[in-house]
């Protein structure tokens, strides 16, 4: 039975959004000419301009919306702090209704703003976008990564060959990170407004504090902007390295490349996140298996034991493949940094840190660094 291909694991069932999305982005990259190397000095320019732009709409929304507020309760409304709540009530739903209008329009700019941005930084980091290789797994799988992260998905909740990213995050702990994510914007305006109040006290610039909002949806716009465009970068510039290291791994002993499996699939599980990158190398060396399996059990307390167990030589090339594999996944922070330090540990090797950090930096700039141990 031949291996469920990567694209399907990742996205089984996608949404109407995400179709939609996928065929955006596509037919975005078909009108391109792909290019044969990374363009670093592009890809810059392209993040650049879509923060700006995610920052005008913020500064529009927020000012909109907070001047709205300060115009309803100095201007428009006479005398407005002696209305009792009843009395307020219709002037607050008519401006709510506003605010919800000029919210979907910007939302609508910022999904549109994301699509155009990841499409533009996938060709220019050298997807093999074309009319032969638009639906080969790996091309597939990109588009359906870069899609979900424009769209600010959260991890999806189906298996990835037989491995549960979500192992160790209970129901409740993703449906609280879901609601909170979602209400970001508004409880981030919520926070701000609370401050300023506690700071300005009963100074007269208190009443401007509406008028923050513009600035404040501007920082947040751009930086949600900034690490959406990142993370799209990061998938889009994993198939060709790990082209890269699998012409290294396919060399290894059988044995090895299991344990590589192993470390990859908890790798997955520790970031609560089967990312593009992960779910192709891991389809890639599981084709290598003889049996080619269509699920994976990961036993990770045995697994350390075999890496420990490791001559030297062996043992490096794992490290090395590891390393590769979270560093294609993500920051190196969090779960990746945790992961790495105790794989290391269990071999008695020491981490280098700043190095492995400098390693994505090259990467991500399109300087091609070899597949071998630093």
């Amino acid at each position: 039975m031949p291996l469920e291909r990567p694209d399907k694991e990742f996205a089984p069932s996608p949404d109407l959004a995400q179709r939609w999305a996928n065929r955006y982005i596509s037919r975005l990259l078909k009108h391109q000419a792909p290019l044969d190397t990374p363009d670093p000095v592009a890809i810059k320019r392209i993040k650049r301009w879509a923060m700006v732009w995610a920052a005008v709409a913020g500064i529009v929304s927020g000012t909109l919306i907070g001047g709205g507020e300060w115009w309803m309760k100095r201007i428009a409304i006479a005398d407005w702090s002696s209305l009792n709540f009843s009395e307020q009530v219709p002037y607050w739903i008519a401006y709510y209704a506003a605010a919800g209008v000029v919210t979907a329009f910007e939302i609508g700019f910022l999904y549109w703003n994301a699509l155009r941005g990841v499409t533009h930084i996938t060709r220019r980091a050298g997807l093999p976008y074309s009319q032969q290789a638009a639906f080969t797994p790996s091309v597939q799988l990109t588009v359906h990564g870069i899609a979900r992260i424009a769209l600010e998905y959260p991890s999806s909740g189906n298996t990835i060959y037989g491995i549960n990213p979500h192992a160790y995050l209970h129901g409740w702990k993703l449906t609280l990170k879901t609601l909170l994510y979602r209400l970001k914007i508004s409880l981030s305006s919520f926070i701000l407004r609370v401050v300023m109040r506690r700071v300005l006290g009963r100074l007269a610039l208190r009443g401007f504090i509406p008028m923050l909002m513009g600035p404040l949806y501007a920082i947040w716009n751009a930086w949600i902007a900034a690490r959406v465009l990142h993370q799209a970068h990061l998938v889009a510039y994993g198939p060709p390295r790990i082209d890269a290291l699998m012409k290294e791994l396919n060399e290894l002993p059988l044995a090895q490349r299991r344990l590589v499996v192993q470390g990859i699939g908890e790798l997955m599980m520790r970031n609560r996140h089967p990312h593009p990158n992960l779910v192709l190398l891991l389809s890639q060396l599981l084709e290598t298996l003889p049996d080619k399996p269509q699920s994976v059990d990961i036993d990770w307390p045995d697994t350390l034991r075999q890496y420990a167990n490791l001559e030297q030589p062996q043992r490096t090339q794992v490290l090395e493949s590891l390393t590769q594999a979270a560093i294609l996944s993500g920051p190196f922070k969090g779960a990746r940094k945790k992961f790495l330090r105790e794989v290391y540990a269990r071999c008695q090797t020491p981490l280098q840190e700043q190095a492995v950090v400098a390693r994505q930096r090259r990467w991500l700039a399109g300087e091609e660094t070899k597949v071998s141990s630093d």
